[in-house]
């Protein structure tokens, strides 16, 4: 009874973190029930990051591989990320920014990630083409919350730096620890062949760009003695926006579009070269 009265509170407090969390929840059992959650056909089949399928049209994807994870463990970190920052975020902004922010940085994270495929190759070499030049053309199998996590992590930093001189202390360790913990991250990043590192960067940027932007702006307010023991917080509204600021904000929207286009007509011309139409298939 106190689990069910303990998850009530959490519902109460932060619907749009619960209602997240249950998704992807729901969609890591449809995975293990339709063919596991490890199963590169049953990841594309359920829309996983899969370059090819992307580069033919099917953009849904930059968003419903946010909600697939790769194995318990995946989806266990991501649930405890989502849960620790998502709360945070969630406190401070609207609900409907905060899943503005939430989707924003899910579908940015995919969208550099889905870049990634074809960023670091020499496509001058792409008309020796071989079967390994095919492969590895395709790019990796990607699903996971984690950029959107990441997202939220650099939303909150700069929902700390905005309202810094009002937060004191309290402000400065807690952008401190976030801090620490985006190096532990990176560097255990490093480490990790299966860790994409780009997608991670891509949401922790636009988190921060997107976060900036939409953070409500505190005030200590404070109160004759006879009113009231202490100060309080109240929200303002915010004056102070840099005009460079949203110029940049609008420039990292363009190159979201200009990495998506690049890696699709890379593909496209892989396509024809390796034929992938004929066995690139999910069956």
């Amino acid at each position: 009874m106190k689990i069910l009265n303990n998850l009530y509170s959490f519902y109460k407090s932060s619907p749009m973190t619960a209602i997240l969390m249950i998704a992807n929840i729901f969609m890591y059992l449809i995975q293990e029930i339709s063919g596991g959650s490890k199963s590169t056909v049953n990841l594309c089949r359920l829309g996983a990051k899969c370059d090819f399928l992307i580069s033919q049209g099917e953009y849904w994807r930059f968003i419903s591989a946010t909600f697939l994870h790769i194995g318990f463990i995946h989806i266990l970190l991501n649930l405890v990320g989502l849960y620790i920052f998502g709360r945070l975020v969630e406190k401070e902004f609207s609900r409907n920014k905060y899943l503005a922010i939430y989707f924003f940085c899910g579908f940015s994270a995919t969208v550099f990630s889905y870049w990634s495929g074809s960023a670091f190759m020499d496509k001058d070499n792409i008309a020796n083409i071989t079967v390994l030049t095919c492969v590895e053309g395709l790019g990796a199998i990607g699903a996971g919350a984690s950029g959107a996590i990441f997202g939220l992590l650099g939303c909150y930093a700069s929902y700390l730096l905005v309202n810094r001189s009002v937060l004191g202390k309290h402000g400065k360790e807690s952008l401190i620890s976030i801090g620490v913990l985006i190096f532990i991250n990176v560097a255990y990043g490093s480490y990790g062949g299966d860790v994409d590192q780009i997608a991670h960067i891509a949401g922790l940027i636009c988190g921060f760009a997107i976060g900036w932007l939409l953070s409500p702006a505190k005030q200590l307010l404070v109160l004759p003695d006879q009113l009231y023991e202490k100060s309080i917080i109240v929200t303002i509204k915010r004056n102070n926006l840099s005009l460079l600021f949203i110029v940049s904000f609008l420039f990292l929207i363009i190159i979201i579009f200009m990495a998506d286009y690049q890696r699709t007509q890379y593909l496209l011309e892989l396509s024809q070269l390796c034929r992938l139409e004929e066995w690139y298939t999910i069956k």
